[in-house]
């Protein structure tokens, strides 16, 4: 069905508008990028065909090409080529640009229900599988659908971006396109803050098989009641990303419960960027982010909302207190490894892991490439167990992007403690 679906239209390197210098040629990885895998992370958006900003496609490709050949000046290492784990090869390389057309309305993608392969259409597929090391570090694809409607699909190698230098590309990239004037000013550490180590393997990541995704809408009025229902606990100033992370993880957690015999026991990880925590500007590239983690073990059955809440916040807190050796990504791995290997030899029961991350004042859904913001922006699917939160539409409420197990998804997207706050 896919192949009827989709149609390649062509396929092209976009290149540096401007040679990089030689003595830019080699960029070294940190060694938060080495220590990750070399997947790649993805965004995509989707823009309707409004009458009042229509432009023909052939005038957007035009303008996407220009625009990135000119954005990658700044953004020399995505041009690049990745070198053994090591380092970027800056070789003006260029990144991989395709051009499809789908033959669907672009509707019939942003549809609450959609099911995941659709929204895969609109991704360079090809870059989506694991182990990528000699392949184009970044990679976009230009959709356009029969109703004339256009979506926007990248994926950016983890080597080189977390989501807020994902982000702060792609906002310099639209920006160039909507305004000639824009002059991106990226900074770029490479390993200056986190030098690169001899022999760093990355580090154990947790999959899943047959996951699904589902997008939730939280209206401001319903996440409201959320942290009213918390404040009324004695916490103290809830805010939206503790709520909802709280909530979908208690409803993550009893959709497991009820798909295993013999108990589990659950952990989430809530990402965190470390910009601020070492000083450093928001538009700093690579990847400088964390997590801290709670776990629940099989014998704490049932825990509240507020509890998981507090819980939550306390592990943020006793995170931002730890001394800045204690603060990477490694150090909290193995912490967690150290913690989930007591559990193991405590108990027999299932570990089950979820990960978390606002993109909520990322400003993700304000791009603008020059025919206005996207009506929908998203994710594309992984194998392991995801919860994303992004500003909503109307820029008020929250919607979360929740990929898990089909069968615990089934449970999850019908639980009496979720349905009172989404709109359908």
């Amino acid at each position: 069905m896919e192949s009827k679906m989709i149609e390649k239209v062509s396929k092209t390197f976009i290149k540096p508008s401007s040679p990089t210098p030689q003595s830019l040629r080699l960029y070294n990885l940190s060694s938060y990028d080495q220590i990750l895998f070399t997947d790649y992370g993805s965004m995509a958006y989707f823009f309707l065909n409004h009458p009042n900003h229509h432009i023909e496609i052939s005038k957007i490709r035009h303008q996407l090409h220009d625009s990135l050949s000119k954005t990658l000046i700044h953004y020399y290492p995505f041009a690049g080529r990745l070198v053994k784990n090591d380092y970027i090869d800056c070789s003006d390389q260029g990144i991989e640009f395709l051009e499809v057309r789908i033959h669907c309305p672009i509707l019939d993608i942003l549809k609450k229900n959609t099911k995941s392969y659709s929204i895969g259409l609109v991704f360079p597929r090809e870059m989506v599988p694991k182990n990528a090391n000699q392949e184009s570090l970044v990679a976009v694809q230009l959709s356009h659908f029969d109703c004339g409607g256009i979506a926007i699909g990248v994926c950016l190698s983890s080597k080189i971006a977390d989501g807020s230098a994902a982000t702060t590309f792609m906002e310099d990239w639209a920006n160039l396109s909507r305004l000639s004037s824009h002059v991106p000013s990226p900074i770029l550490p490479s390993d200056s803050h986190f030098p690169r180590k001899d022999g760093t393997f990355p580090l154990p990541f947790f999959d899943y098989k047959n996951c699904v995704t589902r997008k939730f809408i939280f209206p401001a009025k319903e996440i409201e009641k959320l942290k009213l229902k918390a404040n009324e606990s004695g916490i103290d100033q809830p805010t939206r990303v503790e709520v909802l992370s709280a909530l979908l993880y208690g409803c993550a957690m009893e959709a497991t419960k009820s798909t295993i015999t013999g108990g589990g026991t659950s952990v989430i990880l809530e990402a965190i960027n470390l910009r601020p925590f070492l000083g450093l500007p928001q538009n700093t590239l690579g990847n400088i982010y964390s997590f801290y983690f709670c776990i629940n073990k099989d014998e704490e059955e049932g825990i509240e909302f507020p509890a998981l809440v507090r819980q939550l916040r306390e592990a943020k807190l006793k995170f931002k207190n730890l001394p800045r050796e204690k603060l990477s990504y490694e150090s909290q791995m193995m912490e967690l490894e150290k913690c989930l290997k007591e559990v193991k030899n405590s108990s027999t029961s299932n570990i089950d892991v979820y990960y978390f991350s606002s993109f909520s004042r990322l400003g993700i859904n304000k791009v603008d490439f020059g025919w206005g913001k996207a009506e929908w922006t998203t994710m594309l699917q992984t194998q392991s167990q995801e919860m994303y939160l992004f500003g909503s539409i109307d820029g008020n409420g929250l919607e979360a992007l929740v990929t898990l197990e089909e069968e615990k998804m089934s449970l999850f997207e019908k639980n009496q403690h979720l349905l009172p706050f989404i709109c359908f």
